[in-house]
């Protein structure tokens, strides 16, 4: 397992890959279709899909989304294990070889102790017996991991036949052709970063890790489907990331820290006020000091703030200055807060 270690760690010897992964990409397309909230764009590539697999996986996927809100997106923790990155068959036959107890632990990113599982594999129910774990929480969640456990050959069996039928399908070769410059350019964009190995890992995952090892090789494998989301799947020697690329790369930290400081000129009750008066009329700052109560100089001193960060506008007619909510702007800066905290990664 991985092990705390400082940021700046390098060693010049390691290995550093930009690859394409069909399977990856498979998956991906098998995880937007299976939930496509927030994957809009792939929605022709979700329509021609739903009518080339067969009727059995279509039943398998609606079986399984009755049971558990996973999307299938937890399958890219076997591309660690099963590093067969460019051939679908071949990474399948991998994991097939892997025992039912080392599946689920892969499958549920080494959450639970091979021990655990075991026990749980022979008898389900015990599940009921355990401490609490994330996992199994709730009765939904608890229901679903006794059915994971109960059902694991069949899971596997209808799991590996219907990413069989997604790598082999028209739509993905359609996609990787319409596709392909998009990633290539995405490649491009990222090897051209004049950074250190660990440093572009979190630049691209937009995070700073809490756990990080000497790793002797890192693996950045982009995906048109898999967009907005970004995985780091790692043990003590490998780090691989998966990004989606549909849409430019950037940076959570400093989007957090732009998100941050329009908040902060949003967190104060007579400048949400002043947002409120201003969303239907214009006004000038000596009406709205009366409004509020407060001096002309307070008022201003909060315009001022809501002007720098974009929330209002200033318009002069004559010698009176009218401000008004810049309506476009706040409605764009709440669609991004809701797409940075709602982004899962």
């Amino acid at each position: 397992m991985a092990t705390e270690k400082e940021e700046n760690q390098y060693t010049p010897s390691v290995v550093v890959e930009h690859i394409y992964s069909p399977v990856v990409e498979a998956i991906s397309l098998l995880s937007s279709f299976v939930n496509p909230t927030r994957h809009e764009f792939a929605k022709a590539s979700h329509q021609e899909l739903s009518l080339e697999i067969s009727k059995d996986s279509k039943n398998f996927i609606e079986e399984w989304k009755k049971v558990t809100e996973w999307d299938f997106m937890e399958l890219l923790n076997f591309i660690l294990p099963c590093p067969y990155f460019n051939d679908m068959k071949q990474f399948l036959h991998k994991v097939s070889t892997l025992s039912n107890g080392e599946y689920i632990y892969h499958l549920l990113s080494e959450f639970i102790p091979m021990e655990q599982i075991n026990q749980l594999l022979d008898n389900p129910s015990s599940i009921n017996d355990l401490d609490a774990n994330i996992l199994w929480e709730t009765t939904k969640k608890r229901n679903f991991m006794i059915s994971l456990f109960s059902n694991i050959e069949r899971i596997r069996t209808k799991t590996s036949m219907l990413l069989l039928e997604i790598a082999e399908s028209n739509t993905l070769r359609k996609a990787e052709s319409e596709h392909m410059q998009i990633i290539e350019e995405s490649m491009i964009e990222v090897k051209t970063l004049k950074m250190q190995p660990l440093n572009l890992a979190q630049y691209v995952m937009g995070k700073t890790f809490r756990r990080t090892s000497l790793y002797k090789m890192y693996i950045f494998i982009p995906s048109y489907y898999f967009t907005p989301h970004r995985m780091r799947i790692f043990n003590s020697d490998i780090c691989i990331v998966v990004y989606g690329c549909a849409t430019p790369l950037s940076d959570s930290r400093e989007t957090g820290k732009e998100l941050e400081i329009k908040l902060k000129a949003l967190s104060d009750q007579n400048r949400l006020l002043i947002l409120n008066l201003l969303s239907g009329k214009k006004e000038y700052g000596a009406k709205l000091a009366e409004y509020l109560g407060i001096t002309t100089a307070t008022v201003s001193h909060h315009l001022e703030i809501l002007k720098k960060t974009g929330f209002v506008t200033e318009e002069k007619v004559g010698n009176i200055k009218y401000f008004s909510c810049n309506k476009t702007f706040t409605e764009d800066f709440f669609h991004s807060l809701q797409h940075f905290i709602y982004v899962k990664d």
